[in-house]
């Protein structure tokens, strides 16, 4: 556990340094998405501007659809470039939505391109949320806390946030190696375990489909020189990344939680 805390120390700023480069170089703001996507039998009916990031987008819809969220106060940590945060926003009504990143540029981004009334964006740290007690009916977190130092301090911090009966949507993914410590952590929590699903394939599948897009993206916005870190980093088809979802040596995990 410890190793896997220093690795993720010493590798967050060149996480941050990776979003904000993206933020810099999407002058059009073509990438409102950052997770890797969901590919699902059931039909998500989207409006045509949406159509494009489907596969990603369908990963926000599967995660909010777990409960009712309509007209509830929502906490979103880690929201990157806000595609999440604006689609559950106008798709699914709640009462309230802020969304949080570490990364100034990706909150100066958000800001100017989604400007749904009630959806806010505040830059903070998941690590100390800049939020009162008691404050939100549900949080999410959508593929991030694998950049985070320390999950029990960022769980600890959710709890916090959350109102009594307030609900915690959490879904990313580890390797084998690291998996059994976020069961742990998990269970070490004062939180009640409503429900966990694995969705590795769901994710493999969204990635195998949504492929061209994705590399075609990478070779607009990143010079050759960088293109296969890059491609591994967004695991295009052939990358280490892409076969460890492909193997399920990655593991991606849903879980919903209860305070």
């Amino acid at each position: 556990m410890k190793k896997g805390r220093i690795f993720r120390t010493l590798l967050q700023p060149i996480w941050k340094a990776w979003y904000e480069y993206v933020s810099r170089k999407d002058s059009q703001g073509e990438i409102k998405f950052l997770n890797y996507g969901f590919h699902s039998n059931e039909n998500v009916n989207l409006s045509p501007e949406d159509e494009t990031e489907r596969y990603p987008l369908q990963l926000y819809h599967h995660i909010a659809s777990a409960i009712d969220i309509s007209d509830k106060a929502i906490l979103e940590v880690g929201c990157g470039r806000g595609g999440g945060a604006s689609y559950i926003s106008r798709y699914f009504k709640p009462k309230s939505y802020v969304a949080v990143d570490i990364s100034k540029q990706a909150i100066q981004y958000c800001k100017k391109n989604h400007t749904t009334a009630g959806l806010d964006f505040v830059q903070g740290d998941a690590q100390n949320l800049p939020f009162n007690v008691n404050s939100f009916d549900i949080v999410l977190n959508v593929e991030s806390s694998h950049c985070y130092p320390n999950l029990n301090v960022f769980f600890n911090e959710v709890y916090k946030a959350l109102k009594p009966e307030g609900y915690f949507l959490y879904t990313d993914f580890r390797n084998q190696q690291n998996l059994s410590q976020v069961e742990e952590t998990i269970k070490q929590s004062p939180f009640e375990i409503i429900s966990v699903e694995e969705i590795t394939e769901n994710v493999a599948k969204a990635l195998e489909i949504d492929n061209e897009r994705r590399v075609n993206l990478i070779k607009r916005l990143v010079p050759g020189l960088f293109f296969k870190p890059v491609a591994a980093f967004a695991a295009t088809k052939g990358s280490v990344t892409y076969k460890g979802f492909a193997t399920k040596w990655n593991t991606y995990y849903f879980y919903v939680l209860k305070k």
